[in-house]
């Protein structure tokens, strides 16, 4: 009898833990919290852990998929280049695509890196993770055509 009442209150309390854990944030308030903490408070480890999937998907040519594998290239991405810097200009959504258009540049380096990259990450999130990444990547040129900026 014990253990009948007993597995009847753990059937009870499932969807309440369930409900607890459910995202109750949106897809583009994920991706914010998320390259706040990665991009502004460079905290490589604890972000990609809290936002990004283990099954982390990378469309980037350059990286390995997998979140572990963003983990590792990027703390030492990070520890490399201390002077790393960059300002997110705007975030936009659409459904469970995020678009993040930002500025990168390099504080300490030659004028190429002072003037830095305009980037356009696009992340696909499922409840309160990231679970896929793609990225476009264009240096800012030392003159322009026009007026206007990149950003």
């Amino acid at each position: 009898m014990r253990f009948t009442a007993l597995a009847a209150l753990a059937l009870l309390a499932a969807p309440a833990a369930t409900q607890a854990k459910a995202c109750k944030l949106s897809p583009k308030q994920v991706v914010t919290q998320f390259l706040h903490e990665f991009y502004i408070e460079k905290k490589v480890r604890s972000s990609f852990e809290k936002w990004v999937d283990p099954g982390y998907i990378q469309h980037n040519p350059y990286a390995q998929t997998g979140r572990e594998a963003a983990i590792a290239f990027l703390t030492k991405f990070v520890e490399g280049n201390p002077g790393q810097r960059t300002k997110i200009h705007r975030i936009i959504a659409d459904g469970d695509l995020v678009a993040a258009h930002s500025h990168g540049w390099q504080e300490d380096g030659t004028p190429e890196q002072k003037r830095g990259f305009a980037v356009v990450d696009m992340f696909r999130v499922k409840g309160c993770k990231v679970m896929e990444h793609w990225d476009v990547i264009s240096p800012v040129p030392e003159t322009s055509a026009n007026t206007n900026t990149m950003f």
